[in-house]
């Protein structure tokens, strides 16, 4: 078996903490060379939220300078950003807002471009992206192409997937069960450890690469936070 897998990218950054282009260049090249299906760019791995409309924008050209588009994904925090990404020909993730109601999330679906991704994490707003809004997005026409979907069991993927129907892309936003991630009905995995793109890059084969990954996890579970895994993350870039 060969899983689609989607791998949160980093952002590479100076000592004084500015965006470094030429280290990020170096970084897409490694991650051009490997069998990943796609990379999201400026997401939650890598703080995505702390950036600039226009850092984040200026991080998308310097990937399109070594990976084609068709393999990128565009984390959206705001308007502005899926503006950008639809410019630069690269497929919008738009993370839910903070939405009150499934009619404020029905009217963001809604407004997003055609063929467009949403990113759900209760973290990110108080409405999820459940197999209840699912319906209600089918019923109204503005169901987008797929979803990210991260704190939610197989048991709630496999709703959304009966709701949604086969064409809709579900990746589950955690690697640490492919398999079962698969047979509830998801499209791929997000794989958070491979973000550092270590070398030797591991096989594409499942049950090896699901080593790899849960040897990578357990280490990363012992810190105490996003941010501490995310700082460790991009230390094992560097090396």
């Amino acid at each position: 078996m060969q899983p689609y897998i989607v791998v949160p990218a980093l952002t590479i950054r100076t000592p004084g903490g500015e965006l470094d282009e030429s280290g990020n260049a170096r970084y897409a090249q490694r991650a051009a060379r490997t069998w990943v299906d796609r990379f999201i760019l400026s997401g939650t791995t890598a703080r995505g939220y702390l950036m600039t409309v226009q850092d984040r924008s200026s991080l998308v050209r310097v990937w399109l300078d070594h990976v084609e588009p068709a393999r990128l994904l565009a984390c959206c925090w705001t308007r502005a950003d899926v503006d950008n990404a639809v410019a630069h020909g690269v497929t919008p993730i738009a993370a839910i807002p903070h939405c009150h109601d499934d009619d404020t999330a029905l009217r963001f679906f809604g407004s997003l471009p055609p063929g467009s991704f949403i990113y759900s994490h209760p973290g990110n707003s108080p409405t999820i992206f459940d197999a209840a809004l699912c319906a209600k997005a089918s019923a109204s026409g503005c169901l987008p192409a797929g979803a990210k979907l991260s704190k939610q069991s197989h048991h709630e993927i496999a709703a959304i997937r009966a709701q949604a129907g086969e064409d809709f892309i579900v990746w589950d936003g955690s690697s640490r069960n492919i398999a079962g991630s698969l047979a509830a009905g998801a499209t791929g995995v997000v794989a958070t450890p491979l973000s550092p793109v270590p070398q030797p890059f591991p096989p594409r084969e499942l049950s090896h690469l699901q080593t790899i990954l849960d040897e990578i996890q357990a280490d990363l579970d012992q810190l105490p936070s996003r941010d501490a895994r995310s700082d460790h993350l991009c230390t094992l870039a560097a090396t």
